[in-house]
């Protein structure tokens, strides 16, 4: 009967020590004692599709071995995961002292980052001042898998709920946190604010993007996919005068106030909205962005969350 191959810890070890060494297996064979036929079984499984990894995570360019694109996805899970193992052997072989509880680890975007997560790690600083927690600014997928592969504990992300799990292939616990509107601004006394100021206070119809110059988000971000798909159906999109396309509303916002024309922005990014103008964009034409926040369900507990103490602790701070 044949052995079943198991995600093992040796194979881990191996494929972190190989990048590590920058792809050169003679320095990953040094390093964990390996003889060559051991080591080039175990990047075997690692190189190729097959019972063990549905996307290989290793391809080989002549002498040297490089991550795959779905390898760069799984690195720092692994990484971390193969350091928490020598961590822990370390202390049960010399008998150390525990290290402490590992860092709650937290990502969310720029806006976010600025706002809403500033203030609740403020709250949070105040009553659980020794608290670890590591919070980093990525792009919105790399959030997703980074909760979905372990290397990130709670994200907070804009993408609905069918994109969510096709990126983490996998269920994941899902749960709305605050709504955003979307709006056109404009710096105050520049030559577009008659415009601006024009615009329904109840919320402006697409046509209002044909009037000024725009300052867009970069065309593969999700917020601007919707908007160009609203434009498309109006038949608008090819009547548009785009001065810029940038990633981060606080990107968005610094060009606005230099006047280089009116910008797309979510009013949650509008902490200190003195010198602009401001209109809302109509909510039934342009639904609101939806923050969620996400984190791993414990396997077989139904409800249950894969979240530390600590990191329970600020999920509750995030949602106040």
């Amino acid at each position: 009967m044949p052995r079943s191959v198991s995600l093992s810890f040796e194979l881990l070890q191996t494929f972190v020590s190989l990048i590590h060494h920058q792809g050169e297996a003679a320095a990953v064979m040094r390093e964990l004692e390996l003889e060559q036929p051991t080591l080039s079984k175990r990047l075997k499984y690692l190189q190729h599709a097959g019972p063990l990894l549905d996307r290989p995570w290793l391809v080989r360019e002549g002498k040297t071995w490089k991550l795959t694109a779905e390898g760069l996805k799984v690195w720092p899970a692994v990484e971390e995961l193969v350091d928490r193992y020598r961590n822990l052997h370390a202390f049960v072989e010399e008998g150390g002292k525990p290290a402490g509880a590992a860092p709650v680890h937290f990502a969310c975007g720029q806006a976010m980052a600025a706002g809403l997560v500033r203030h609740a790690l403020l709250e949070f600083r105040e009553e659980h001042p020794d608290a670890r927690l590591r919070i980093s600014t990525l792009r919105g997928r790399a959030r997703i898998e980074g909760v979905s592969n372990g290397s990130l504990d709670l994200a907070i992300v804009t993408h609905d709920e069918p994109t969510i799990i096709e990126i983490a292939r996998r269920p994941l616990h899902i749960e709305p946190l605050v709504d955003y509107g979307l709006c056109l601004v404009c710096a105050a006394g520049s030559r577009w604010e008659s415009k601006v100021r024009s615009l329904p206070r109840a919320g402006a119809a697409p046509k209002a993007f044909c009037s000024f110059p725009l300052i867009l988000p970069e065309p593969d971000a999700g917020i601007r996919k919707g908007l160009d798909e609203v434009l498309r159906s109006s038949g608008l999109l090819n009547q548009l005068d785009i001065a810029l396309e940038v990633g981060g509303w606080a990107t968005i916002l610094a060009y606005v106030r230099d006047g280089f024309g009116v910008g797309l922005v979510s009013e949650g990014a509008l902490d200190d909205p003195s010198g602009l103008t401001v209109r809302p964009l109509d909510r039934t034409t342009f639904p609101p962005i939806s923050a969620k926040l996400i984190c791993r369900r414990l396997a077989g507990s139904g409800d249950g969350l894969d979240l530390s103490e600590e990191a329970m602790t600020w999920r509750r701070f995030l949602g106040r």
